[in-house]
């Protein structure tokens, strides 16, 4: 497994040359025990940001456990590269199967810095990010799944979320997003 997860965060890190981040992704990989259930304390993670490029909004949630605005996403489990993550994840959450190819490359990679020991072990999370195009008119995610999980979720405008989002990581998306928008 970790030959194969080592290839592909190789091939991941291709894709953002000059990012800072680059480095620390692929010596993480190399380290292996990518997932939670192989290392608590640090390990790979991908989210899956939903976005309506027509309606200029990205859908986000209330998330129980960190109590942040977040956009979906979950641990790797063990066996996994980050792709086969991203489609599991999005239907233990979404209940839908997104085709992996109109989504496309990862858009960003992020580290994120846990403090939260009394709910959660880990201190890091490796984000892995994909920007999932979707149409607000016709995303019907199942809404049971997405309340294990989140409070509420819904679309916003990038104005809107700007106001609920504290996050670093997610404020980061948010940045990636607006310019996605201005082209």
């Amino acid at each position: 497994m970790s030959e194969r997860f080592i290839e592909r965060m190789s091939k991941i890190a291709l894709e953002f040359p000059g990012s800072p981040l680059v480095a620390k992704f692929v010596n993480r990989a190399s380290e292996g025990h990518p997932t939670r259930d192989e290392e608590p304390y640090t390990h790979f993670c991908v989210y899956f940001a939903g976005f309506d490029p027509n309606n200029r909004k990205i859908f986000i949630g209330h998330h129980k456990k960190s109590g942040l605005w977040l956009f979906n996403g979950g641990h790797m489990d063990k066996g996994e590269v980050p792709e086969e993550s991203l489609d599991r994840e999005m239907g233990e959450e979404w209940g839908l199967k997104v085709k992996l190819e109109d989504i496309g490359k990862p858009r960003l990679l992020t580290i994120t810095p846990i403090n939260n020991p009394t709910k959660q072990k880990c201190t890091s999370h490796y984000d892995i990010w994909y920007f999932v195009p979707l149409s607000e008119a016709v995303f019907k995610p199942d809404q049971d799944l997405l309340a294990t999980e989140f409070h509420t979720t819904g679309w916003k405008t990038i104005d809107e979320a700007r106001t609920l989002i504290i996050d670093p990581a997610t404020l980061l998306a948010i940045d990636e997003f607006e310019k996605l928008f201005d082209r």
